[in-house]
């Protein structure tokens, strides 16, 4: 009984240590398919994602796409958003969420952003598509804010990533 006793004690006193600590992951999300107009098609949007944690508790998470002119999801920019391409040596697609903005908020994202040489752009065609993908509520991307950004040519930076590094948690790097 006595070693059950401290089986349990040991078990809950892992688990209150497990919360009380940041901690960071990075994974992918795939969308697949798309429809614009008349025209729907199979192809996956895949984008690489960076999450910050506190114990189980999710602060912030980021969505990350390479955008493509060639792709057929690129048929969701508008005109003016389709500018960009010819205007930034790359063009990034983000996908954010902010639990709680006292933490880690978006405007403390756009300037890691920054320090990474992008630029923030306003993609509202294009967040309207993604927000209405059948996928977007497995997700829940509707709490999530669309974001392009934007890297000058010629580059600023020689880095082909992106590099985050919020206060208190692990710096986390992308290639993208």
């Amino acid at each position: 009984m006595k070693a059950f006793f401290m089986l349990i004690v040991l078990i809950a006193a892992g688990c209150a240590s497990y919360k009380s600590y940041n901690q960071t992951t990075t994974g992918k999300v795939s969308l697949r398919g798309g429809i614009y107009q008349k025209e729907s098609w199979d192809d996956t949007l895949k984008f690489k994602r960076m999450s910050w944690y506190y114990g189980m508790t999710l602060y912030f998470d980021a969505l990350f796409w390479k955008a493509d002119s060639t792709s057929k999801f690129a048929k969701w920019f508008s005109p003016s958003e389709k500018e960009f391409f010819s205007k930034c040596e790359k063009l990034l697609v983000t996908v954010a969420y902010s639990a709680d903005p006292a933490k880690i908020s978006h405007v403390n994202f756009r300037e890691q952003m920054k320090l990474n040489g992008y630029d923030d752009v306003v993609l509202n065609n294009f967040a309207a598509y993604l927000k209405t993908h059948p996928s977007a509520g497995e997700w829940r991307l509707l709490n999530y804010k669309v974001m392009g950004y934007c890297k000058r040519s010629p580059s600023r930076l020689s880095s082909s990533g992106i590099a985050i590094n919020f206060p208190s948690f692990q710096h986390l790097e992308l290639n993208l």
